[in-house]
């Protein structure tokens, strides 16, 4: 997905050393949901987005159709996007188990 789910690593450890129980208390600095992506999408110059940009060249001689040249040029990324809804980080080791 290339979301990010916080900025803190997240550190878990399972407990269990060998067969005796471990003391040490379970970290949780991080949750399964991912709420932001990288967008896809530019903006330019006049502050529209658009995934690929494009501008008419006029033909030389008469008869040939005109032809598009892709503008490459003063274009920014739109950044991080909020997700309308949670989606579940992929490298998240959990299992899903609903009892039915």
């Amino acid at each position: 997905m290339g979301g990010s789910t916080s900025k803190l690593k997240r550190w878990m450890s399972n407990g269990v050393d060998g067969t005796e129980q471990c003391q040490r208390p379970v970290k949780k600095l991080a949750t399964p949901f991912v709420y932001t992506r990288r967008g896809s999408m530019y903006f330019d110059e006049d502050g529209d987005v658009a995934h690929e940009f494009y501008e008419e060249i006029p033909p030389l001689r008469r008869g040939v159709k005109a032809t598009m040249r892709r503008i490459l040029t003063n274009l920014t990324p739109q950044g991080e996007v909020r997700l309308p809804f949670p989606c579940l980080h992929v490298d998240f080791p959990i299992v899903l188990y609903q009892d039915s």
